[in-house]
C-alpha cells in the first residue's frame, strides 16, 4: 500500500480498543512489511545480459514499517491478553519474534519476549489451581 495508507493503518491501531481490528492492523502492516522486503512483482523489460547490472529498487518509506508492524502487533497482543484470547495474542506475539535475528527491532522482540513469558507463567499457575 501507500504511504499514507500505512499510515493511517498504524494510526487506526494505536487508538483502536477492538482486538479483531487490531489484529487485522497488525496483519495489514506486517504483510506490507514483508512485501517491502521482498520486492516481488518488479520487472524490468531488458535484455538477459543486462539484467545481471541491474538491481531491484528499494521501496522506500518515511518511516520503517517493519517497526511499525511489531509495535501494532505487540499492542494488538496486549489487548488479545485482557480480552483472554491468549491463542490470538501468541500468535500476535510470534510475529514479533521473526525480527529478533535483527538488532535494530531488539526493543520489540523483548516486549514480545517478555509478555509470552508472563503468559506462559500464568497458564502454568492456572493448571496448577485446578482441582
Amino acid at each position: 500500500g501507500s504511504f499514507m495508507s500505512l499510515w493511517s493503518t498504524y494510526s487506526h491501531c494505536q487508538a483502536a480498543t477492538d482486538v479483531d481490528q487490531l489484529r487485522e492492523n497488525a496483519l495489514t502492516l506486517t504483510n506490507a512489511a514483508n512485501r517491502s522486503l521482498t520486492q516481488e512483482g518488479f520487472v524490468l523489460p531488458l535484455p538477459g545480459k543486462l539484467e545481471q547490472f541491474v538491481s531491484t529498487p528499494a521501496t522506500r518509506f518515511a518511516v520503517d514499517v517493519k517497526a511499525m508492524a511489531a509495535a501494532c502487533s505487540l499492542r494488538a497482543g496486549s489487548a488479545a491478553v485482557e480480552a483472554g484470547k491468549l491463542s490470538l495474542a501468541k500468535d500476535l506475539l510470534q510475529t514479533v519474534l521473526s525480527y529478533q535475528s535483527q538488532s535494530e527491532y531488539a526493543y520489540y522482540t523483548l516486549q514480545a519476549k517478555t509478555l509470552l513469558s508472563k503468559l506462559e507463567t500464568n497458564i502454568f499457575e492456572v493448571t496448577l489451581n485446578l482441582p
